[in-house]
């Protein structure tokens, strides 16, 4: 069989020879000789590179091995690191030769003979085998890969993909080498180490800020030393390294390093100093700022709501120093449920900022949050799988007008309304920023010394009546306790600012506003039964002052029905569902003729220790 076999332009003349300098190239542990003016191989080379290219090209045509063979793959090698133009050109009549051939075994088998192709290669085994030298490498519930470092002075703990693993590789790698990390290098490396902690590894908790422990809770102070603090109601202390595996994440910043026991009291009083809160709140978000360690609860929402000139962004930054310092402290309101997510899965306090309003579904992800949920999306816009991002997170909202408004963020949300401060009773910021710092430790010791405190009391606590969120009005039992109030009195006030909660959430809602005026017509007691068609054709007859959020349909109005039925049922009506008929959906609305007495305000009295916390 014959075939026509293309050559390359320019090959190579042997005859031709110009007398001037050379140089060598090693190929295959052998020097060639290389012209300094034509770039080809000087006589003094065994064979023509490309002579013998083409003389095996003609065998190609009806054997595949030919491109294995030893001198053809060191005259291609020779031929790319002398004539890189006539080996693209014989690459490529190759191909055309015989299209069965593989050029991709042609090259690695030329890589392979070129001084220094390997490079990369062992630069890769090499930082894989450095990272597992002196890493553990372990997996989450969600197979994420995570790597433990061990260290004289400490113990870091990184998830693979991150950026502080990545940092520590690189530099591993330059005390080792004293060479940087190709980019491609690094991500092949980090490729290999997260598919042997997540195939080799065990899997692993991690932690991020806060941790629950056999005998209290551990919080992670994410300084340089890597240290936490572990409260438990014996007193807290401070540990070298942790039980848990704590993570962090690059916007995080550490917490205050507490004033050591016996050098110092703590004095959580400082607080008020250096925030807005009056003085009825003060219990609650003390009980707040501790609920924000316990990540086995629910996490209520703080809401903190004034005018311009009430220090809401003051008093949020200094509140979320004492939890979750962050690169940034305050937010902008999202655009997005899926922002929501994405900040909680990077922060361990959630903290937003002068916002206006929040959409019903952003309000839904808050729920969600205090709770404990997630957020599903498509994780690639090639395939079907979701990514999910799940967690539980304590979150912090300010505005000038209430921001939660929908009943269910409602029933998790503590409202504090800041007051106005004077304009002579203003400091600049310098001033403030400078007494928050010196103040900062000894509050935070305070701050723990109150958790331990709390912890002691709380198995005493027995609630009779439990609110919405009852794991944080439990522990604010324990706190106002701990503080000297009366047994009781913090849930009284408690209670009062559900009831509060409750009046804003009916006020805010279009159809409980014409409910309340169709109600005030009827003759007490109330009992009503029909459809939602013929409820909606009454409750239609009333003037409200904005129609925007009107339901459309009586199914709409069943929907806001099932909305504000927990909050009419605080105040004593009954809206239920009876289920359906050819009319349509049956409803009732009737009065509860059982009904507590509603629980008084709190009294004057109470204790002042840790500071004064009421006026």
């Amino acid at each position: 069989m014959s075939a026509s076999i293309p050559s390359p332009d320019g090959a190579v003349d042997n005859d031709r020879h110009h007398h001037h300098d050379h140089h060598t190239v090693e190929v295959a542990g052998e020097a060639v000789v290389v012209d300094d003016v034509s770039g080809e191989p000087s006589p003094t080379s065994d064979a023509d590179p490309i002579a013998v290219i083409e003389a095996a090209l003609v065998r190609l045509v009806d054997d595949v091995g030919v491109l294995a063979e030893d001198d053809v793959v060191r005259a291609f090698s020779i031929l790319k690191a002398t004539d890189l133009p006539s080996y693209l050109r014989l690459r490529h009549a190759a191909k055309k030769a015989n299209r069965d051939c593989s050029v991709t075994v042609l090259d690695k088998l030329v890589r392979d003979e070129l001084p220094g192709s390997d490079d990369d290669a062992s630069a890769l085994d090499e930082l894989v085998a450095l990272a597992r030298a002196q890493c553990q490498l372990h997996h989450d519930a969600d197979r994420n890969a995570v790597a433990v470092i061990p260290m004289p002075s400490r113990r870091e703990v990184w998830r693979v993909y991150s950026s502080g693993f990545e940092e520590w590789l690189r530099a591993a790698y330059w005390r080792a080498k004293e060479m940087g990390v190709p980019e491609t290098t690094m991500k092949s490396a980090l490729a290999t180490l997260a598919a042997a902690g997540i195939n080799d590894g065990e899997e692993i908790e991690v932690h991020v800020r806060a941790a629950r422990s056999d005998d209290g809770y551990l919080i992670d102070l994410a300084d340089e030393q890597w240290q936490a603090i572990h409260v438990t109601p014996q007193g807290w202390r401070v540990v070298n390294e942790s039980p848990v595996y704590f993570t962090r994440t690059p916007s995080m910043r550490p917490l205050p390093m507490p004033v050591p026991i016996g050098v110092t009291h703590g004095d959580v009083g400082l607080l008020w100093q250096h925030t807005n809160i009056p003085a009825h709140s003060r219990v609650m978000v003390l009980a707040w700022l501790l609920d924000c360690f316990r990540p086995d609860t629910p996490f209520p929402v703080l809401e903190l709501v004034g005018e311009q000139g009430s220090a809401k962004s003051t008093t949020q930054s200094v509140l979320r120093s004492l939890v979750d310092p962050n690169k940034v402290m305050l937010r902008g309101r999202p655009k997005t449920v899926e922002d929501v997510f994405v900040a909680a899965a990077n922060n361990w306090l959630v903290s937003y900022e002068n916002l206006s309003g929040l959409t019903p579904e952003q309000q839904d992800a808050f729920c969600t949050l205090a709770t404990g949920g997630g957020f599903a999306s498509r994780q690639l816009y090639t395939n079907g799988e979701e990514h999910v991002m799940e967690t539980k997170r304590p979150v912090v909202l300010n505005g000038i007008a209430v921001v939660a408004t929908r009943p269910d963020l409602i029933d998790r949300v503590i409202h504090v309304d800041l007051p106005t401060i004077p304009a002579d009773a203003r400091r600049d910021d310098a001033d403030t920023h400078a007494g928050w710092e010196r103040d900062q430790p000894q509050v935070f010791a305070g701050l723990l010394d109150l958790f331990s405190a709390a912890l002691a009391i709380l198995p005493t606590v027995k609630l009779t009546q439990k609110q919405r969120m009852a794991d944080y009005e439990r522990l604010g039992e324990a706190v106002a306790r701990a503080l000297g109030f009366a047994p009781g009195e913090f849930q009284q006030q408690y209670a009062e600012l559900v009831r509060a909660g409750i009046d804003r959430a009916l006020e805010s809602n279009a159809v409980a506003q014409a409910l309340d005026k169709y109600l005030a017509e009827r003759v007490l007691p109330i009992n009503w039964q029909g459809t939602a068609g013929q409820l909606y054709d009454l409750l239609n007859t009333h003037s409200i002052p904005d129609r925007s959020s009107w339901p459309r349909s009586p199914k709409g109005l069943s929907d806001q029905l099932r909305r504000i039925a927990p909050a009419y049922r605080a105040k004593g009506i009954d809206i239920t569902h009876l289920g359906h008929s050819r009319e349509g959906a049956l409803w009732r609305i009737a009065q509860i003729r059982t009904q507590t007495n509603p629980a008084t305000p709190p009294g004057i009295e109470g204790g002042t220790r840790y500071g004064a916390h009421r006026e």
